[in-house]
C-alpha cells in the first residue's frame, strides 16, 4: 500500500511537470515561413506611477510578443515591444506603424496588442488607453482615446489591422475593484466605430471586469489567446480565435472569479472573420526555459537594497497616501507626505519627489529639484529612478544620460535599452 502511494504521488507530480512544461509560457511552436509584411506593436503596461499596478501585465506582453516571433514569423524588427509605456512613448509607437505601413503602400497588415489600464471619462463616457504616467481622474488629458486611435488606424493605408486589448474601460482594475476610489459603480463606456480595415478583440464588455488567471499569471483573455495560438500553430482565422477565447473566458472567469467577463469584438468589414494571423501552421516546438518567464515585479525595485526599502508599515503608508493625493492632484498634500518619508530615509519616497516636482500639472514644476531627488534614489540602485534620470540628461549631456540609461537597462529596464541604442546611434 505503502509503495503504491509512492508510485501515485511519483506519477503525479510528473504529469505536474509536463503540463507545466506544455504551459502556454514554455511551449513555444515555431514558424519555419517568414511574415514580412505584418507590423507589431505590443504595450504592456504593469508598473504605473499614480495608479494601482496591473498583475501579470509586462508577462503578457513578453509571452505575445515570442509568439508574434516564433509562431507567427513576423521579423524582430518589425515588433515594437514597450513596457511601461508613457503617452508620448504610445503616441511614438502608432507613428512608426503608421509610416510603416505607409511604405508598403497598403500590401502590409498590423497587429497591436494592448494589456493594462483602461479608463472610461465620466463626463463625456468615452474610452481611453492609460499610460503610466496618466492619471484616473483625468483621462482626457493624460490619456489615449481609443475614438482618436481608431480613427488613425482607419486612415492608414493597410491590408488589416488587428486589435487584441487584455483591459476593460469600466473604470475597474484586474481585482474588481474601482480604479478611481471615488467611483463607486462601473461606467458603461461608449462604443468606438472602426475603420474598414479594423477589427478589435478586446477583453470585456461594457461595464465588465478584464480579471487575471492568477494561478496562470497572465491576464484570463491574453492565456486563451496565447492558448489557441498554441494549439494552432498561429494558423487560426479571427472567427475561430474570438469564438475560442469568448467561450473559454466566459466559462473560465465565473469559475476562477465569481465573476462574468465576456469578451468582444467590434468590427464593419464582413470579412474580418477569415483574417488569418499565421499562413501556414508552426511545427517545431521549441521549449522556453522557465527562468527566462519574467519575474512578476515592478521594475523599479530589482535591487536587493531598494526590495528591503519601505519596510516599516508607517513608511508604506506614507508614500501611498503620497500617491492618493497624486492621482486627487492634491500636489502639495502629496508632497507633504512623500517629505515626511523622505526624511525617514526611503528611497522610494526621493523617487516619488523626483515625479512630483516633473510633473508640468503641479505649481513647484523644477526639472532641477526633480533631478536631484531622483539622484538620491538612483544611487541606491532604483531602477525607475535611473531611467528618469538618463532622460533629464538626454539633449543636455548625452555621457551622463547614457550613463544612468545603461544602468537601468542593466538591471532589465526595456525602454532604457532602447533609449540607450538610440543614443547611440
Amino acid at each position: 500500500m505503502r509503495y503504491t502511494l509512492l508510485y501515485v504521488i511519483g506519477m503525479m507530480l510528473c504529469l505536474g511537470s509536463v503540463r507545466a512544461q506544455d504551459s502556454v509560457d514554455t511551449k513555444i511552436f515555431v514558424n519555419d515561413v517568414k511574415d514580412e509584411n505584418t507590423f507589431v506593436i505590443i504595450i504592456s503596461n504593469e508598473n504605473y506611477k499614480y495608479e494601482e499596478s496591473v498583475p501579470f501585465a509586462r508577462n503578457d506582453g513578453e509571452v505575445f510578443r515570442i509568439y508574434c516571433q516564433k509562431t507567427l514569423g513576423i521579423p524582430e524588427s518589425n515588433i515594437r515591444f514597450v513596457a511601461d509605456a508613457t503617452l508620448n512613448e504610445m503616441n511614438y509607437q502608432f507613428s512608426w506603424l503608421e509610416d510603416a505601413l505607409k511604405a508598403y503602400d497598403g500590401t502590409a497588415r498590423a497587429i497591436i496588442y494592448y494589456t493594462g489600464h483602461g479608463m472610461p471619462d465620466e463626463n463625456s463616457k468615452e474610452a481611453y488607453l492609460l499610460p503610466v504616467d496618466g492619471f484616473s481622474k483625468s483621462p482626457a488629458t493624460s490619456a489615449l482615446s481609443t475614438k482618436v486611435l481608431y480613427d488613425k488606424l482607419g486612415k492608414m493605408n493597410s491590408k488589416s489591422i488587428m486589435v487584441f486589448l487584455d483591459a476593460c474601460f469600466s473604470g475597474a482594475k484586474r481585482d474588481g475593484k474601482m480604479l478611481a476610489s471615488s467611483r463607486g459603480v462601473a461606467i458603461k463606456p461608449n462604443s468606438n466605430p472602426v475603420g474598414s480595415n479594423t477589427v478589435v478583440f478586446s477583453a470585456a464588455q461594457g461595464n465588465e471586469t478584464a480579471y487575471p488567471y492568477k494561478s496562470m499569471k497572465h491576464g484570463m483573455f491574453t492565456y486563451y489567446l496565447l492558448d489557441k495560438l498554441q494549439q494552432t500553430g498561429g494558423a487560426v482565422t479571427m472567427g475561430d480565435l474570438s469564438d475560442y477565447v469568448t467561450t473559454q473566458v466566459k466559462r473560465k472567469s465565473v469559475v476562477e472569479n465569481g465573476k462574468s467577463q465576456t469578451p468582444s469584438v467590434v468590427a464593419v468589414n464582413n470579412d474580418w472573420k477569415s483574417w488569418q494571423l499565421a499562413a501556414k501552421a508552426a511545427k517545431k516546438i521549441e521549449t522556453r526555459n522557465v527562468l527566462d518567464v519574467p519575474a512578476q515585479k515592478p521594475v523599479a525595485k530589482s535591487d536587493d537594497r531598494v526590495k528591503k526599502d519601505n519596510q516599516s508599515e508607517q513608511v508604506k503608508a506614507l508614500i501611498n497616501q503620497g500617491k492618493k493625493q497624486m492621482r486627487a492632484m492634491q500636489y502639495e498634500k502629496a508632497r507633504g507626505y512623500f517629505l515626511e518619508a523622505v526624511d525617514s530615509g526611503s528611497v522610494e519616497a526621493n523617487y516619488q519627489m523626483g515625479m512630483l516636482y516633473i510633473n508640468s500639472n503641479y505649481d513647484g514644476h523644477n526639472r532641477e529639484t526633480a533631478k536631484n531627488y531622483f539622484l538620491k534614489a538612483a544611487t541606491s540602485s532604483h531602477v525607475e529612478a535611473q531611467y528618469q534620470l538618463g532622460l533629464l540628461y538626454i539633449g543636455r549631456d548625452k555621457d551622463t544620460a547614457r550613463k544612468w540609461l545603461r544602468l537601468a537597462a542593466g538591471a532589465g529596464h526595456e525602454e532604457a535599452r532602447r533609449r540607450l541604442l538610440s543614443l547611440n546611434k
